[in-house]
């Protein structure tokens, strides 16, 4: 009586693993979120390196519509990371219109919704006006002091027929 309570035991739980392993939905690899432009490398929107350094992107775009092209161009913040009401929003919220310098640019003839693309941006050794850039200071608590950098504001931008996708990449530089 135990073997056949055994063995019953045994039928039922290959029985229950294969109903379950055949119930499994196939998963679509996704390396990232789900927005359009996704970072892969760097896997953050916000980075360090230094002047004149060579940083390499890696991007997923994916929409719901064939993707035509792929741009990127940057913007030297040089208000030192500022604390004063505001000025940091607007720095967040720029577009690929307020961008200074084109650095990327890649088209599609595949009419695919999907692409993965890499590049490489160079930073800028100095700021617009030729000086260095400030050195990063992280700030501190007691006596409290804001922290202070210069930045390159990157945006990306995906054209897809008459629409127009945009993600920002900040490098501190240090």
């Amino acid at each position: 009586m135990k073997n056949k309570f055994s063995l019953y035991s045994l039928i039922l739980t290959l029985v229950i693993a294969l109903v379950l392993n055949a119930c499994k939905k196939d998963e679509i690899e996704n390396p990232v979120g789900t927005e359009p432009i996704n970072f892969i490398q760097p896997d953050s929107s916000t980075i360090f390196a230094s002047a004149g350094e060579l940083v390499d992107f890696t991007l997923y775009l994916a929409i719901d519509h064939p993707i035509d092209s792929v741009r990127g161009a940057y913007f030297i913040d040089t208000t030192r990371g500022s604390s004063l009401p505001g000025v940091n929003a607007l720095l967040e919220n720029l577009t690929y219109a307020d961008m200074q310098t084109e650095f990327f640019v890649q088209g599609f003839s595949d009419s695919l919704n999907v692409q993965t693309v890499s590049g490489v941006l160079e930073m800028p050794s100095t700021r617009i006006d030729g000086t260095g850039f400030w050195p990063y200071f992280a700030g501190s608590t007691t006596p409290f002091l804001p922290a202070q950098y210069d930045a390159v504001r990157v945006v990306f931008q995906i054209e897809a027929g008459s629409s127009q996708y945009e993600k920002q990449l900040k490098v501190i530089v240090d």
